[in-house]
């Protein structure tokens, strides 16, 4: 079962690497798609706060099954 974290090292708080790793996405897609969001009512920022508090970051454990070289 694939289990979502936030990813380090990461740009700001590793939501949108983490999100991508899950979802087997790039992740400037992930990140274009925050972006995109932000110019639009919806609370985004608001959300993306709040996924940094409730996912937990990755550990050394966590790391064996996902690839360095990902995207």
């Amino acid at each position: 079962m694939k289990k979502l974290f936030r990813a380090k090292p990461s740009k700001i708080a590793g939501i949108c690497k983490g999100l991508s790793r899950y979802f087997n996405i790039d992740e400037s897609v992930i990140r274009t798609v925050f972006v995109v969001l932000i110019f639009l009512p919806f609370p985004i920022i608001t959300i993306y706060l709040l996924m940094w508090l409730i996912i937990p970051k990755e550990n050394n454990e966590n790391n064996k099954h996902i690839p360095t070289n990902f995207y």
